[in-house]
């Protein structure tokens, strides 16, 4: 697994976004101009690059183009601890849940429902998302012990999510017990859910390694 994530204004200018699209349409010029304003300092524009983020680069939960460079953003943004002068926890938490939101949606649990429905292919994009995961988790990892609870139960959701990838289940044993006393103990149904779907997973696959 990568031990880093690039600078985030690095992902920004390198990123060919002319080739790229969000739900909408072309992810360029707008997609790099809003995503500059995580770090303008400005709430107005921070909350600007947020709504892009829910309303069109994941847009009713379907992948696009821009998703997995945008979702490589974010995370560089919550790995980079100079990042915190613009990023109140209120922000932090949005951005958490949103990579939580968008590692959902290439998960094992969705895929299952994907390959009930619509049978076994799955799309670029989806598999595309799946080979970020390790990056992405990087991003969430410093904020699982957040002491702003808020922030931490959104790297939570997050993580039970990313921790489906196989190069990721050597960190189950590290996260489970924070799943089971914060994820599982959440006034929001679905992140109980998620806890309680991950955890049965997790100790399955642990009670299955330990058979063989």
């Amino acid at each position: 697994m990568e031990s880093r994530i690039p600078d985030p204004r690095a992902i920004l200018a390198e990123t060919d976004w002319s080739g790229l699209e969000h739900a909408y349409g072309p992810a360029a010029p707008e997609t790099p101009l809003k995503l500059a304003g995580l770090l303008s300092g400005e709430p107005a524009a921070a909350e600007a690059a947020l709504d892009h983020l829910w309303g069109e680069v994941l847009h009713q939960g379907s992948l696009c183009s821009a998703t997995a460079p945008v979702a490589c953003y974010v995370a560089a943004l919550l790995y980079d601890a100079g990042s915190g002068e613009f990023l109140d926890p209120k922000h932090r938490r949005r951005l958490l849940s949103w990579l939580a939101e968008s590692a959902y949606t290439v998960s094992d649990h969705r895929e299952r429902q994907l390959e009930e429905w619509f049978g076994p292919d799955r799309t670029t994009l989806f598999r595309e998302f799946q080979e970020i995961r390790p990056r992405i988790f990087l991003g969430v990892a410093p904020h699982l012990h957040s002491p702003a609870g808020e922030v931490q139960e959104a790297a939570l959701l997050a993580a039970a999510h990313l921790l489906d990838d196989p190069r990721l289940h050597s960190y189950r044993s590290e996260v489970s017990p924070m799943i089971r006393t914060v994820l599982a103990e959440s006034v929001h149904d679905g992140h109980r859910e998620v806890a309680a779907r991950a955890l049965a997973s997790w100790e399955g696959d642990a009670g299955g390694a330990r058979n063989e």
